[in-house]
């Protein structure tokens, strides 16, 4: 995921502030017990960065997202703030696979699945450095992903991340790619914030 302050993220001049999305799936639109300011903000960072009203790498798959669901799992304990370990969010995404996003034989390319993963996991990280009072954004380290089950095209999957970490520069996110009850790609993405001091996401 390239990085951005969250800061610098340009808002919905259509809803004059940080608002909602059509493209990605608006606040409205997004369950989960979060506030509906951390489903707001997140829904337009995330719109942001797969370029939903551009033209960037794979940006047409990126606007068939919907972001479905935010939940914040833990509480928020004031002497931890920025570790993030006793803390965690959780987002789920949910697209149908399209032929554009198939190999040859008509199931979800293995890169297309990792395209998935990357900003689909970044949005967990958002989140929950929305609710720690930093930049959960960053540039990726690494990405590991497993496949378990081969996903066919017009099949609807459901994109399940979870913050794991943040601390200092580094975060990680756990990930996993549903088709049902079917577990059929599992992921582990870890970024890095170049920034020494992270700007602060105000809530």
């Amino acid at each position: 995921m390239t990085r951005t302050a969250i800061s610098d993220t340009p808002s919905d001049s259509n809803n004059h502030g940080p608002g909602r999305t059509d493209i990605s799936g608006s606040r409205h639109q997004i369950k989960g017990n979060a506030s509906e300011k951390v489903k707001d903000l997140a829904s337009t960072i995330f719109s942001h960065f797969i370029d939903a009203k551009g033209c960037s790498y794979n940006s047409n798959i990126g606007r068939k997202l919907k972001f479905s669901e935010i939940n914040v799992l833990g509480s928020l304990d004031l002497k931890t703030v920025g570790v993030g370990n006793d803390l965690s969010v959780e987002t789920v995404f949910e697209v149908v696979v399209d032929q554009d996003m198939c190999n040859l034989y008509g199931t979800l390319h293995g890169g297309c699945a990792a395209y998935l993963v990357d900003p689909c996991s970044s949005a967990s990280l958002v989140a929950l450095g929305l609710l720690l009072g930093t930049d959960g954004t960053g540039v990726s380290q690494s990405m590991n992903l497993i496949w378990h089950h081969p996903i066919y095209k017009d099949m609807k999957i459901s994109i399940k991340s979870t913050s794991m970490y943040i601390t200092g520069r580094v975060r990680t996110a756990r990930c996993e790619i549903w088709s049902g009850n079917k577990l059929c790609v599992s992921a582990v993405h870890s970024t890095i914030n170049p920034v020494a001091k992270a700007n602060k996401a105000r809530l």
